[in-house]
């Protein structure tokens, strides 16, 4: 450290490096300067560089980026703690690194996959707890000790981190055997095996009695919260009809041979069902037949399959029922769907019906969907509940 005159004032200059040519390519001391970083103003051509016992706390990859030549490299005892990735990837013939005593948690990933004549590295009294490659543990580090030349002694004063295997910490790094900790885990591949098929298989258990498992739920669901809401105070037998049903012809050998019988079976209380025009009235005109017999019943039920979603009378059969809903302010109308029918095709006043989340129910071929099936029809055939927004017909 020197003084300079500037302006008729002593100025203390910066630390400056001591530049030596003991053979062909210079060397420099830049040792115990309180340097804070590395300095880029020394010769292109350097092969030794001293930076021990500095303030150094990051390496970048532009650090040594000038100094392509640099063979032995010393940055011992100072306060690193980052390394970038390719802060070395320049110095191909890089030979020597002195790095002990430091803070260096981590070393990059390939931090010297250019160094191949690298044969000294010294890395003990460090914090190294993370070592790249994707490896458990020091595996990657202790390959590279056996397949290289690299000498990093004295081996055994460098130890394994609170962070390493429990039966590791604090023991020398050469006491560390890959193939101990690091290989083939039978027990863990055939545990993560079978837990997959456990879980599959109860995957596809649980799709299979899906209609199964809808059904207790909805049963245990009634149980704890019991089923309350404002409803209409007359019952079913207080209207002529205690059901109405509104299909389309095509489906009438379901009606009569899957319908009506169960209804007859599962609800005997039900006084008159009308199934189909066969209930209208034939001095009406025929819609107000439809209008009639829907006022009168306690509930109206529409099957929705592919015949009828293209049906003109049907869809009109809908509206007038949508509108007495509107009229009562009484949910009093469900749609069962007999088939699975694209969205594309379902009529507006059907998808409008649905957006409103009012009852629909789906027939299913499975023996548990329609035990599912008819717990929701019975329910809703319990109480008319009301409702407080309209369909706008």
């Amino acid at each position: 450290m020197t003084l300079s005159c500037i302006a008729g004032h002593w100025v203390q200059s910066p630390p400056t490096c001591s530049i030596s040519y003991p053979g062909p390519f210079p060397r420099a001391d830049c040792s115990h300067l309180k340097l804070s970083a590395v300095p880029q103003n020394l010769p292109d051509d350097l092969y030794n560089l001293d930076l021990s016992y500095n303030n150094i706390l990051t390496i970048t990859n532009m650090s040594f980026a000038a100094y392509g030549k640099l063979q032995v490299l010393i940055l011992q005892w100072n306060a690193l703690t980052q390394i970038e990735g390719n802060s070395f990837e320049h110095l191909l013939d890089l030979r020597v690194v002195y790095m002990n005593c430091n803070n260096i948690g981590r070393l990059p990933d390939a931090l010297f996959h250019n160094n191949l004549h690298l044969s000294i590295l010294e890395l003990s009294h460090n914090r190294l707890t993370d070592i790249p490659n994707n490896a458990l543990g020091l595996a990657w580090f202790q390959n590279r000790l056996h397949t290289t030349h690299v000498n990093t002694s004295p081996l055994n004063e460098t130890l394994c981190s609170q962070s390493s295997f429990k039966e590791l910490v604090n023991q020398p790094l050469e006491a560390f055997h890959p193939g101990d900790f690091c290989g083939f885990n039978a027990p863990l591949i055939s545990g993560l095996i079978s837990g997959s098929v456990i879980v599959t298989l109860l995957g596809l258990l649980i799709y299979r009695k899906r209609w199964w498992l809808n059904y207790k739920i909805f049963l245990l669901k009634l149980f704890v919260l019991g089923y309350k809401q404002q409803e209409e105070d007359l019952q079913a037998n207080d209207y002529e009809y205690g059901l109405n049903i509104m299909y389309h012809d095509d489906d009438d050998d379901w009606v009569h041979g899957v319908l009506r019988p169960a209804l007859e079976e599962r609800m005997p209380h039900l006084q008159r069902v009308a199934y189909g025009d066969e209930a209208l009235r034939v001095s009406m005109y025929y819609i107000d037949a439809v209008h009639h017999i829907i006022e009168t019943s306690y509930k109206t039920v529409f099957l929705i399959s592919n015949h009828c979603v293209d049906d003109a009378w049907f869809i009109t059969k809908v509206r007038v029922a949508l509108e007495h809903v509107n009229e009562t302010g009484l949910d009093k109308v469900i749609l069962v769907f007999l088939e699975d029918i694209p969205d594309e095709r379902l009529p507006y006043l059907v998808r409008l019906f649905l957006s409103r989340n009012r009852p629909n129910l789906v027939w299913t071929e499975d023996h548990d969907g329609q035990d599912l099936f008819w717990a929701y029809f019975e329910k809703s055939m319990q109480t008319n509940p009301q409702i407080n927004h309209v369909f706008p017909i």
